[in-house]
């Protein structure tokens, strides 16, 4: 007797702006029949870098399920102040902790854009690139099951936050994103032009997980500093 595969998911948003997430977004096309990536800018340094990173790389993708990016605007230079995200501070490098890369309520921010974004556009449901190695409080599975339930309530519609990578470490996604041009996305928090820096923090996480993944890394860095 044949079989009938079951239909796609129709529609899904996905928060998006460095590697992990340009790989998500393309790993949700193979699932989803449209997905629409959202990019938000909040006044950060590396917006420019990444929003033209971003149209690079999914023109390369060249997805019919991919619609165009979908760009939002959310001012938080106000809350971070003189900080390294916002050029007010020397941004952390390759060795800095953790801590010194949490930036609080973003992910809060983020999907509080996208679920209203969502609710607007009738698409049930936002991914977010979080990582299993993400060790802030808001990429905590409580969270996102808190944050389900009230955005729900606020928009009154069923909002989902899906989370695809969630048991990934980078060098994970980077393996299940080999076959993609991933030289054209952008991961540095201290760009020169378009161009990554290759010594800060975010630039030595990049390499790092190239390195891990076993995967040929053609990124095209300033410098390659230690790590």
């Amino acid at each position: 007797m044949m079989t009938t595969r079951p239909p796609r998911p129709s529609r899904v948003a996905a928060l998006v702006s460095g590697l992990d997430s340009c790989i998500m977004a393309a790993l949700l096309v193979r699932s989803y029949q449209e997905v629409t990536p959202l990019f938000v800018r909040a006044g950060l340094e590396w917006e420019a870098a990444e929003r033209a990173a971003l149209q690079r790389f999914f023109a390369a993708l060249g997805a019919t399920a991919l619609r165009p990016v979908a760009e939002l605007n959310l001012g938080s230079t106000a809350l971070y102040g003189r900080h390294w995200s916002t050029g007010g501070a020397p941004v952390p490098d390759a060795f800095a902790a953790d801590a010194a890369w949490y930036l609080p309520g973003r992910n809060l921010l983020l999907l509080a854009q996208a679920a209203t974004y969502g609710a607007i556009h009738e698409i049930p449901g936002a991914a977010i690139g979080i990582l299993a190695s993400n060790p802030f409080p808001d990429a905590r599975d409580e969270f996102l099951a808190s944050f389900e339930r009230a955005a729900s309530l606020a928009l009154d519609s069923q909002f989902r936050v899906l989370t695809p990578l969630r048991g990934m470490h980078k060098a994970e996604v980077i393996r299940a994103g080999s076959d993609l041009p991933l030289e054209l996305t952008f991961s540095c928090a201290d760009p020169v032009g378009d161009r990554h820096c290759g010594v800060c923090g975010k630039c030595g996480e990049r390499r790092r997980g190239f390195i891990a993944a076993g995967v040929e890394d053609r990124t095209d860095y300033v410098q390659v500093g230690p790590l």
